[in-house]
């Protein structure tokens, strides 16, 4: 039985990820700034069309990971299709079935919103194995280009 459950993140999960990001970037704690700055994207997120927010929180409330999707539709599209930018557990929890349970509901999120299919994206942040993900059915394609607008 899983000591954890997964659920639709809200505003006030902005302050149980400090600790996760913390750990990720080996501090002891989050500066102020990057506190609210945090806080601030969290609302971004949540207010966002079409955007999902999971959380895995533990029973004594502690977020163990995190998980973010966007559904969006193309101009010829006849389905939606998802995107699963974030799945981040604490890097303490790496072993753990944390991040193919995010991975699992984000998957199960974008199924309910009708996608015909999903990418995920492995950023820096990002704690799933590639294992995991072909257990899951997903295929590397292509490559993916990027440009940073400043």
């Amino acid at each position: 039985m899983r000591e954890y459950t997964v659920r639709v993140g809200t505003p006030s999960d902005a302050a149980g990820l400090a600790p996760i990001l913390a750990e990720l970037l080996k501090r002891p704690r989050l500066e102020e700034e990057v506190l609210a700055a945090l806080n601030t994207n969290v609302l971004r997120l949540l207010q966002t069309p079409g955007a999902t927010f999971l959380v895995a929180e533990a029973p004594n409330g502690a977020l163990l990971g995190f998980a973010s999707l966007h559904v969006r539709w193309g101009l010829l599209d006849q389905a939606p299709s998802g995107l699963i930018d974030r799945v981040v557990v604490r890097p303490s929890l790496q072993d753990s079935s944390v991040a193919s349970a995010l991975l699992e509901q984000a998957l199960g999120a974008c199924q309910g919103m009708g996608c015909s299919s999903v990418d995920l994206v492995l950023t820096l942040e990002s704690t799933v194995d590639k294992g995991v993900l072909e257990g899951f059915g997903f295929a590397e394609l292509g490559k993916r280009f990027h440009l940073e607008v400043l």
